[in-house]
């Protein structure tokens, strides 16, 4: 976290900076954004307005919006943004007045996704510079011929200019993450003996026609941005040095910025998760900006605004782009700007926004649960309300029911807030979740929230109106033969340090706890096992982050048991069953990793006392963070507006 200062908000990260004439208040970039929010035929639907305003009336200096589909083959999504006909100006020109009326400046990404399209949402056979299945997307792509190639420049420049006339100050070209123009840069993809393919220069051509026949189309002044990757993480792909000759070509043929990322798609490398140190790609771009003479700025794993404050500051890059931490916060600019960093939510990293685009789903945020409108109307009636259990869904309901002028009281028996949030970060690259405790710690206290350790029940109903019931749950156990003659613990006890497990270990249960906890003994030198009665590990985990911890599991040589069962514990030696037979596994300590149940005897105890309440997170039903959070807001906006009457 930053330290507070007057320096913060006279840092250069807020100061204004011109692109080829256009203005732009601050140098924080939202890069373009999978949002998939519905729409009809052409007319998109209030969320991607308020979505867009939103961040913009947060402070962000320009905000890209995209990717934008510049022909039917080049869609990659069911509910896209398309500027491949004139029928979608009166839809793009709402965004891009959203924008402008938040006080940001619009621009939109043109992109066609090339061998990344899929036939059963574009109703066409994808195509690419050569015909080579992509890991991606598993479906072989037609190859264009150079007279259609010549066609995809046609539509980029007819959809810039509908870019343009929709009221967008700038336009990109979606140059990086592997999609068609990545696909004729790259000699991995690249196989051509047309004048667009063989030699680095050929390949590079299209990128070079391409551009020209954009600036023909909207001005050779109008602000042009490239998507650019540091390196492409792909073997036999673009590495950082081929990157860096092409951005000096890119600065040649008169693109104005350069918007860096990194990676592929189908990228065998991590690239967005919590295992990717922040700031992990500036260097990347740092030495582009050393290449080029045209502002450059960088985005993935910029959440910090002190790191971002450092960084222009220090003329390592002129910009910064971030899209999961406005996601999470709306409002970073505007806190960053007034030194008000300890009031940001930072983003956690948990990829559920990622998770979500992937699955063609609509953009969700786990930790912010209004992540396109979060207006909270003043209560109607002040309530005397008590939350129970302060864990990541009591604090939220406490939070958004004090926000609304609700009289909050949390009763939480350990007089700690966060509940099972910093046990939860205690495993590898999982440290961020404190981020999410320190959030709201403070906003509750900054609103006087009182935390009291215990009530009387039996006068509940005389002192409050109202129960959210946030108490959490307890971890199980199942019976093993045997399993009293060696120790066995809970994972959150051997992750918080509590007890000391006996090598070689055991863990039962191949959930997204038992996999960590597994990775938190391994780094400690333990021998570890897990055993999982399910056919798969982690089927609990998105899939932005499973492969990443099962190549760690793997690396680490952790071995997993699936659909397999210990049958017994005798002698130091652990009997366990699996499809393909008997296996006997030395054993020191069991760890139970098997979920989690709630007791519900307070549900009985709120009914006799005749209290309105609602059950929600873990004591709900033991979920998520995303699953707490959401319903701590919803009882807090929705749930208590019955009492409210």
């Amino acid at each position: 976290m930053a330290e507070k200062g007057e320096n913060q908000a006279v840092s250069k990260l807020f100061s204004p900076i011109e692109i080829s004439g256009l203005t732009i208040k601050n140098r924080v970039v939202m890069p373009a954004l999978i949002l998939n929010y519905p729409f009809e035929g052409y007319d998109i639907g209030p969320e991607w307005t308020r979505f867009y305003h939103r961040r913009a009336q947060g402070g962000t200096g320009m905000i890209i919006v995209g990717a934008v589909f510049v022909d039917q083959a080049g869609k990659m999504d069911p509910y896209q943004l398309g500027a491949d006909r004139d029928e979608w100006i009166p839809s793009l020109s709402k965004v891009a007045q959203s924008i402008k009326d938040g006080g940001g400046v619009p621009a939109i990404q043109l992109n066609h996704a090339g061998r990344y399209s899929k036939k059963k949402i574009t109703g066409v056979d994808s195509v690419a510079p050569s015909e080579l299945i992509s890991r991606y997307t598993k479906e072989k792509p037609r190859i264009l011929t150079t007279e259609e190639v010549e066609d995809v420049f046609q539509s980029f420049a007819d959809a810039a200019v509908r870019g343009k006339a929709a009221g967008f100050e700038a336009i990109e070209l979606l140059g990086a993450t592997g999609y068609l123009i990545s696909q004729f840069l790259s000699p991995l993809t690249n196989h051509r003996t047309d004048r667009f393919g063989g030699s680095e220069e050929n390949r590079w051509s299209f990128a070079k026609e391409l551009i020209t026949a954009v600036k023909k189309a909207i001005g050779d002044d109008f602000p042009l941005i490239f998507r650019q990757s540091s390196t492409d993480n792909m073997k036999g792909g673009m590495d950082d040095k081929d990157q860096l000759r092409f951005s000096k070509k890119l600065e040649e043929w008169g693109v104005h910025l350069l918007n860096v990322t990194a990676g592929w798609h189908d990228s065998p490398i991590h690239q967005i998760g919590p295992s990717v140190p922040h700031g992990h790609y500036i260097p990347y771009a740092t030495r582009i900006k050393e290449t080029v003479n045209i502002p450059v700025s960088c985005a993935m794993r910029i959440t910090d605004p002190k790191q971002a404050r450092e960084v222009i500051d220090d003329g390592k890059l002129d910009m910064v782009t971030m899209g999961r931490a406005l996601i999470a916060d709306p409002d970073w600019v505007n806190k960053a700007q007034a030194g008000k960093d300890d009031s940001i939510r930072y983003c956690i990293c948990c990829c559920n926004c990622f998770d979500r685009a992937f699955a063609k789903q609509s953009v969700e945020c786990s930790i912010n649960a209004a992540t396109d409108d979060d207006t909270l109307e003043p209560a109607a009636v002040s309530k005397r309300v008590l939350v129970i259990g302060a864990g990541p869904a009591g604090m939220e309901a406490a939070r958004v029911l004090s926000k609304r002028g609700h009289q909050v009281t949390i009763l939480e028996k350990e007089g700690r807030l966060g509940g099972r949030l910093p046990t939860g970060a205690r495993p590898p690259h999982k440290a961020e979740i404190n981020h999410l405790v320190q959030f709201l710690s403070h906003e509750l206290t900054e609103m006087n929230v009182p935390v009291v350790k215990t009530v009387d029940f039996e006068t509940l109903k005389d002192n409050f109106d109202g129960v959210v019931l946030a108490a959490g749950a307890s971890e199980k156990k199942i019976q093993i033969n045997g399993m009293e003659s060696v120790p066995n613990y809970f994972a959150t006890q051997v992750i918080d340090e509590l007890v000391t497990p006996e090598n070689p270990v055991i863990v039962v249960g191949a959930g997204l706890v038992g996999c960590e906890t597994a990775e938190f003994l391994r780094e400690k030198n333990y021998d570890v096992s897990i055993v999982e009665i399910q056919a798969k590990p982690l089927p609990d985990m998105g899939a932005s982050l499973r492969w990443p911890l099962l190549g760690r599991l793997k690396k680490a040589e952790i071995n997993i048991y699936t659909s397999s069962s210990i049958q017994e514990i005798k002698d130091g030696e652990a009997v366990i069953q699996t499809e393909e037979g008997t296996v006997t596994l030395k054993v020191g300590s069991l760890v139970f990793a098997v979920g989690f149940a709630a007791e519900k005897r307070l549900d009985e105890t709120l009914k006799g006392a005749g209290v309105p309440f609602c059950a929600i997170g873990d004591h709900k039903s033991p979920r998520r963070i995303r699953d707490a959070i959401h319903e701590g807001f919803w009882a807090g906006a929705t749930w208590i507006k019955e009492l409210e009457k």
